[in-house]
């Protein structure tokens, strides 16, 4: 059964944040995730997902303007401080994966994301989670979308993901077509690591069925390789959430609702 979660950071944004959970499970989502969390009292957010019974599927290390630190940051001390922030906020929404976005160079900030530095500080993080009980993951993000994203090349994540068994990787089938790659291909060369999986269209960057990425054969590889992680809705709805939903099921099927929830 393939399970579908919700993207607050990209569904539901007709709507004020704290408004989106009640949304999702209304709109039969199991699950949600988004980028940052911080902005709210974990205890605030806890609530929300205990109410309407949803599970955090992952979420990201404090990233600020630079859409990640762990290519940034210089001192192990604030870079640590982030760490336990996130441990925090993971202990108190439930959540047991986090991602750990590379940062990106922003010449008005004087901030150059740097791989040996990412490479130390991805050590050190992904020691430290693991103790924690808390999975690692890196993501491919392509940098016409994040200007200067410094993760923005499979083969940079390729050598991270040899040297730490513990880290896992998210794919995200918009982001890597827009790299110039099938994303059915790198489903298929990474899958041992892909520890969560999150759909867009291409070109658009619209639900799945509004461009070209052939999702029912995505589904039949997950399926085919009894995938049991989550499925991110990281989406930009063409027209409204709810209106793009029926078509997002009927794109999807037959990776069947389980008592009309996703």
């Amino acid at each position: 059964m393939i399970r579908l979660n919700a993207h607050i950071g990209f569904q539901f944004t007709e709507l004020p944040f704290l408004e989106r959970f009640a949304a999702a499970a209304k709109s039969g989502f199991r699950a949600v995730e988004f980028p940052s969390p911080y902005e709210y009292e974990a205890l605030e957010i806890a609530e929300r997902l205990e109410e309407h019974q949803l599970q955090m599927v992952q979420f990201a290390a404090p990233a600020g303007s630079t859409k990640g630190t762990t290519g940034l940051c210089t001192s192990q001390q604030d870079f640590l401080a982030q760490l336990r922030q996130a441990v925090r906020y993971a202990r108190a929404l439930g959540c047991s994966k986090l991602h750990l976005m590379s940062g990106a160079s922003v010449s008005e900030l004087g901030a150059i994301a740097d791989y040996g530095l990412y490479r130390r500080n991805l050590r050190y993080a992904v020691e430290f989670l693991s103790g924690e009980g808390i999975e690692p993951l890196i993501e491919v993000i392509s940098s016409s979308q994040v200007p200067g994203y410094l993760m923005s090349r499979f083969e940079l994540a390729q050598p991270l993901l040899e040297t730490h068994p513990q880290l896992g990787l998210i794919l995200d089938t918009y982001h890597t077509e827009r790299l110039g790659e099938n994303c059915l291909r790198k489903l298929s060369q990474w899958w041992p690591r892909v520890s969560h999986i999150q759909v867009a269209d291409f070109p658009g960057r619209h639900e799945p069925g509004t461009g070209s990425i052939d999702f029912r054969k995505l589904l039949a590889i997950l399926e085919d390789n009894d995938y049991r992680g989550w499925v991110g809705c990281e989406y930009r709805p063409l027209h409204s959430t709810q209106e793009g939903l029926d078509g997002l099921w009927q794109t999807l099927k037959p990776a069947a609702r389980d008592n009309d929830r996703w």
